[in-house]
């Protein structure tokens, strides 16, 4: 088949389209040829001769744009392909590298001189000039992370295809100079997924309409992976294997130009950087002049074709995860690409106009071509810089020289183990302390400073000052606080349209998300720091026990532990107290496999206790004998009580939220392992709830069905236990759905005395106060003090609670910041935490509980000498103390008051069964790994520990 692609341009020789010819149906007909004019090497195959079918015809499927690059590989020397991850759906992820033959032929060579330069410690002038003269630039372009956004790697393929086919100087010139490296489609499972609801909805007729089916498709449409995660959000955290694919290959890469293609909205035009503010702190300064210049050079090619395009209208670069954000952390001039999007019939625009999809292929080819040809023209300029801003990231005298991290040791070893690859997967330096030492100053999680604090051995120690430290730093610093222009800007959005401008979370150090307690240390990396490398967790053999088995459940894998042997029809016992046996302490969590529990069995329980451990990693150990020591528990006391296998039902579609429902069911299918059922919320009127125990409600838009929630008490009351998170738990706390006392702040603001006196009830019994034993053991009354909720500031009046919660509830955070939350120490929610945990809060709603339990509440109260008692919000703290909610991220002081000892988890009796409430999404883009430990207790043990089970599985 003979080429029929042509009239593009080359940056140099821009060829304008025709005029817009009317076909008989009234439609735009753009022009069918797209590359430009130019000679091509006819040994290598057109994409239309591989798809039969010309590009931008129709968006080629995952397996057709594979087999379009693997024919590039096959047909040229100045093509190589690699294939770096398989999506979870078992397809292919490649990228090809594009550059003259020479520089193919030493591409090994290649990558080891970008390394040396990437990591300049001991390199002398002289050899960093010699890689200067002699390394070609490098770019990474990037196409359709969200599967619904399919033009960029439609573009892909002419992209390819011209680099690498094209007889023309231009391009020879820039294959001498550059290694071009396309990652053609980084959504494959996404994009099979959209594609496939276009042909659904395929009708006999063209459909021009944006708001049809056939442009959108249907929940959980194609934006995400097949877990639903939004892959444009992964890159700091590489929970996908397509993110952690593309991390580990571009970074092998040292890109100086990183291009991201996007879609946005079919009536818009066509965006692209430079960034509106605000942008990462640890951005490199001097690229801000090349994305300028990169901008400039695009827009000047959209000009030649009378496009219309805009940039720095929105698309900040804030928070990290964003493609570009990560990009350029790592040294490159990242631009992100927006195209309106047009289905395969095109969309009528309110001119009446009908804009193709072959013309939204058309903007992302010119794109790409004319970022090449600007890189080309800054290549020595820009590895320049970039050796040079290396230079500065690992010197003694550099801005990160005087910062390290410090990760304290935790028996949790999955959860640094987690952290620790992560580390590794993003090309982050660690060490740990062979010995204690004394740190000089710093502060820890909780924004408290400190001076000559002890730091123990075994801690992590991160220093900044390293080969990626603006990532490190990005990654690690615990509070990265936006420009006070930032903050004006915001706030007047806030007051004036009731939303903020802040594009997504404002929140994400890694510690934080993992659930590690860290420290920042004003200091480099101290000498007793050791450089070590992750280990796999060792694991050993118990012995034969007569009693039993157990897994101390500090580690967040033994929930999997118990779910699994549950799973496979063995009785399983949890610790609700710290126990001592056979001279080994285990925390409370802790999973237990008796003998006797299991006579009935016709199994080896010792080889399916030790088969399931080593499935996670974890060291069972054999139990010689029942007794603790002193006042410890005993084997057959009350502390250790048998489970209940769940058999769990996660709700989904409808109005629920795709995001919160993956990151629930990525989390049971990654981490526990065990099976699940997936119930359509638009039939659980008519679903059989008694099959399951447990039901997981996502966060969703809008209230459930009353006729549902009718169902839902019936069920729970007869034994079941009911988990809701984000929205869905406040909307079960509408006074109307009678499943739980939990209610809305707004909605008891008459009624604070009660949740007052609650909280300062849960305090004292906590801290285990009592009053002088004098007073108690006095003959005659005596006075007992003021009561703890006497504050210094009265509550408003009843009458004027409502306005003042009106206006707090105005800066109540769209973005999430990362507020600290105190956990009750001897609930089961808590299995597995600290003291306190870090929870991601948004939106405007605060949940209030006056009865059952607060496993979880807003807000750490610490001793403070001479603090006065004070109001915070609608509650108080009581004298001698201080309440501290932020930890990190935007969060207002008004939203802060109105937060403040706020219920974020709670648990409630209902009949004989329970209501689990989380203000919060637990699993939050597959990340908050102590949140999922709660979330995990909740449907794991909740069966057993919650319950007074009646439902017959």
């Amino acid at each position: 088949m003979k080429p029929t692609l042509t009239l593009l341009f080359s940056v140099l020789v821009c060829v304008p389209p025709g005029k817009a010819q009317v076909d008989p149906t009234g439609e735009f007909e753009y022009a069918r040829r797209l590359l430009p004019e130019d000679v091509y090497d006819a040994s290598v195959p057109t994409p239309e001769s591989v798809l039969e079918f010309d590009v931008g015809d129709r968006a080629a499927f995952p397996d057709e744009i594979l087999a379009v690059f693997r024919s590039l590989d096959e047909a040229s020397p100045k093509a190589r392909l690699f294939e770096y991850a398989r999506s979870h759906e078992g397809r292919t992820l490649v990228y090809l590298a594009i550059s003259s033959a020479a520089n193919i032929d030493r591409i090994d060579e290649i990558k080891k001189g970008l390394a040396r330069m990437g990591d300049p410690r001991g390199l002398s002038d002289a050899d960093g000039r010699a890689l200067l003269a002699d390394l070609p630039a490098t770019a990474w372009l990037a196409y359709s992370i969200h599967g619904d956004e399919t033009s960029g790697a439609d573009a892909a393929m002419l992209v390819a295809y011209h680099l690498v086919a094209s007889q023309s100087e231009t391009t020879r010139s820039w294959l001498d100079d550059i290694v071009i490296l396309i990652d053609p489609m980084m959504n494959p499972d996404g994009r099979h997924r959209f594609l496939s609801q276009v042909q659904q909805h395929r009708g006999v007729a063209p459909n021009v309409d944006d708001q049809s089916l056939l442009h959108s498709g249907h929940w959980p449409w194609g934006r995400t992976n097949h877990y639903l995660f939004d892959l444009n959000r992964d890159w700091i955290y590489g929970v996908s294997p397509e993110r952690r694919g593309s991390i580990r290959a571009a970074s092998e890469w040292h890109p100086l130009l990183f291009v991201d293609a996007h879609e946005m909205g079919a009536q818009q035009t066509y965006l692209f950087s430079p960034d509106t503010e605000p942008l990462n702190l640890h951005f490199p300064d001097y690229l801000a002049p090349f994305a300028e210049k990169f901008g400039q050079d695009q827009a000047a090619a959209f000009d030649s074709f009378g496009w219309t395009y805009y940039s720095g209208e929105w698309a900040d670069n804030w928070y990290p995860g964003y493609s570009t954000s990560w990009g350029r952390l790592k040294g490159a001039v990242s631009i992100l690409y927006e195209q309106a999007a047009f289905a395969e019939d095109g969309v009528r625009r309110p001119e009446g106009t009908v804009i193709t999809y072959k013309e939204a292929v058309h903007h992302q080819l010119v794109s790409s071509l004319a970022n090449i040809a600007t890189l080309y023209q800054s290549r020595d300029a820009l590895k320049e810089g970039y050796l040079r801003d290396r230079r500065a990231a690992v010197s003694s005298s550099g801005p990160y020289a005087n910062r390290t991290t410090a990760v304290l040791h935790v028996e949790n070893g999955t959860r640094l183990q987690a952290f620790l690859a992560l580390m590794d997967l993003q090309g982050i330096e660690y060490h740990v302390a062979e010995k204690s030492f004394t740190a000089s100053s710093g502060r820890d999680m909780l924004g408290r400073p400190f001076a000559n604090r002890a730091v123990p051995q075994g801690t992590i120690l991160i220093p900044h000052a390293q080969p990626n430290a603006r990532l490190a730093a990005t990654l690690l610093e615990f509070d990265q606080r936006l420009p006070d222009e930032i903050l004006k800007k915001e706030r007047a959005s806030v007051l004036s349209t009731g939303s903020g401008v802040m594009y997504d979370v404002t929140a994400w150090n890694v510690p934080m998300y993992y659930g590690l307690d860290a420290l920042e240390l004003d200091q480099p990396l101290p000498d007793v720091a050791t450089r070590i490398s992750k280990a796999p967790l060792a694991t050993t053999t118990p012995p034969t026990s007569t009693v039993g088995y157990v897994i101390n459940g500090t580690d967040d894998a033994s929930v999997a532990v118990a779910a699994r042997l549950m799973e496979r029809d063995l009785h399983v016992r949890v610790a609700t107290k710290e126990f001592e046996l056979d001279g080994n302490k285990y925390e409370r969590g802790s999973v237990l496999v008796l003998v006797t529990d299991n006579r009935n069995c016709n199994c080896d329980v010792r080889e399916m206790v030790i088969e399931t451990s080593k499935e996670v990693q974890l060291q069972p150990h054999g139990i010689r004998s029942g007794q603790g020591p002193g006042d410890l528990p005993d084997l057959g006391g009350k502390y250790f009580e048998l489970l209940r296998r769940p058999s769990i039902a996660l709700v989904a579609r409808d109005r629920v939220n795709s995001y919160s429902f993956g990151s629930i069911w990525h989390a049971i299918d990654s981490k526990l392992g065990i099976r699940h059922s997936h119930l359509n919320a638009a039939s659980l009127t008519s679903t059989d709830l008694e099959r399951y125990n447990v039901v997981v409600l996502p966060d969703r838009r809008g209230s459930w069905d009353e006729a549902f929630l009718e169902k839902l008490r019936t069920w729970v009351e007869a034994g079941g236990t009911l988990v809701a998170t984000g929205r869905s738990a406040f909307d079960l706390a509408r006074k109307d759905s009678k499943l739980t006392d939990a209610r809305l702040l707004r909605d008891v603001l008459g009624e604070l005395d009660d949740y007052e006196t609650l909280v300062h009830r849960e305090l004292q019994a906590t801290w285990k106060q009592i009053p002088a034993t004098s007073s108690v053991w006095s003959h005659t009354p005596t006075s007992e003090g003021p009561p703890p909720w006497i504050a210094s500031a009265a509550r408003p009046a009843k009458d004027s609670l409502a306005r003042h919660d009106q206006w707090r509830r105005l800066f109540m955070p769209d973005g999430a910041p990362l507020v600290a939350g105190r956990a009750h120490p001897e609930h089961w929610l808590t299995f597995g935490t600290g003291e306190w945990v870090s929870v991601l809060y948004s939106g405007s709603r605060v949940l209030m509980a006056s009865t059952g339990s607060v496993p979880v509440r807003a807000g750490v109260i610490l001793q403070k000498s001479g603090a006065a008692a004070a109001r915070v919000g609608w509650s108080s703290v009581p004298t001698g103390y201080e309440i501290r909610v932020r930890q990190s991220g935007l969060l207002w002081p008004e939203a802060s008051y109105r937060i403040a000892n706020a219920a974020l988890v709670t648990r409630e009796r209902k009949g004989r069964g329970q209501v689990v409430l989380f203000a919060f999404e637990p699993t939050y883009r597959g990340t908050m790994h102590e949140n999922t430990r709660m979330l995990f207790n909740a449907i794991v043990y909740g069966p057993g520990l919650g319950t007074a089970e009646e439902i017959d599985l």
